[in-house]
């Protein structure tokens, strides 16, 4: 089973030229998260830009040039989102839309500039600063006779990933979660009958919040305890990339209610937690507690009653 890959670039601001993309053809900057595609009209090729909803955070780039007497075109670093989302001066004066034209990211003045005069576009965008998708993963392993598969892969590459978002290939056969393989603790896979030959594992992108002062992470999880009074998993994280974590946690069993606040650290082998703000609205749904297994910080949870529902939302500081 082949991946199919965009061709992309990990440079801020980097944009393709017409000459690097086909029509229909779709490139990726992995460092801005924006597509581009090559469009053309009338038999003139350019650039065009694929954004996301705007939000609040505005970034500006400065494109500087100087004048030979004879240039009209000059390429910027980055698409516009439209002509007003620039602003280009001569020498310090702002010049009017109506003395040059955009085209993707090439402006093009009705005259040439003057030799050594001072150009500069300054273009104003929006870019997300509320959500941040973690990027998609593949990890490659040749297995001989092997059941478990953790960390670094043939890449050098450590396992990571989100419990529940993770597809499993052997030889380019996906397996089933559950039957075929188990994924509960984020950094490895066990395979129900022993592999030889290419393991690919693909941790998925799943979306979480951020804080707009910080980039801090703030991420739901939702699990189903079957059972009650043994330590069930309720959620994971990183420990060689988070240190810190606080916990918003719901418990819900029929029609009885408990809420409380757990914030916790680890040094990579402990973990040291305290709970607070507890309440509910009959009975104590549960007893929290916090462990580390293997390369995961794991919340646990030991309900008082058989199918309990816990929801968490976590927020967290990196190492």
């Amino acid at each position: 089973m082949s991946t199919i890959k965009l061709r992309r670039s990990g440079i801020a601001g980097k944009v393709p030229t017409t000459t690097q993309l086909d029509l229909g053809e779709v490139a990726l900057n992995t460092y801005d998260g924006r597509l581009y595609i090559k469009k053309s009209v009338n038999s003139v090729e350019s650039i065009v830009g694929i954004y996301g909803m705007p939000t609040t955070e505005e970034t500006i780039t400065v494109d500087a040039f100087t004048g030979d007497g004879s240039t009209t075109q000059y390429t910027l670093s980055r698409i516009p989102k439209a002509d007003q989302y620039a602003y280009v001066s001569l020498n310090g004066v702002r010049q009017h839309i109506t003395e040059y034209s955009l085209n993707g990211n090439v402006l093009t003045f009705n005259e040439a500039p003057e030799v050594d005069d001072v150009i500069e576009i300054r273009i104003h965008d929006v870019t997300p600063n509320h959500v941040v998708v973690r990027d998609y993963q593949k990890y490659v392993y040749t297995a001989n006779d092997a059941t478990i598969f953790d960390g670094a892969d043939d890449n050098s590459l450590t396992l990571e990933y989100d419990v529940g978002f993770v597809e499993v290939y052997v030889n380019g056969s996906r397996l089933v979660d559950g039957s075929d393989f188990t994924a509960t603790d984020g950094s490895s896979i066990t395979i129900a009958e022993s592999v030889t030959g290419t393991v690919e594992i693909v941790s998925l992108s799943r979306a979480s919040f951020v804080d707009s002062q910080g980039g801090i992470p703030l991420t739901d999880s939702s699990a189903l305890l079957p059972t009650a009074a043994t330590p069930q998993v309720a959620d994971t994280f990183h420990k060689l990339k988070y240190r810190t974590a606080k916990y918003i946690i719901q418990m819900t069993s029929g029609t009885d209610y408990h809420a409380t606040e757990v914030l916790l650290i680890h040094d990579g082998t402990n973990v040291y937690m305290t709970e607070y703000g507890s309440m509910f609205t009959n009975v104590s749904l549960g007893d929290i507690d916090a462990d580390i297994s293997g390369n995961v910080v794991r919340l646990l949870v030991s309900p008082t009653s058989i199918n309990t529902t816990v929801k968490t939302q976590r927020i967290t500081v990196t190492v």
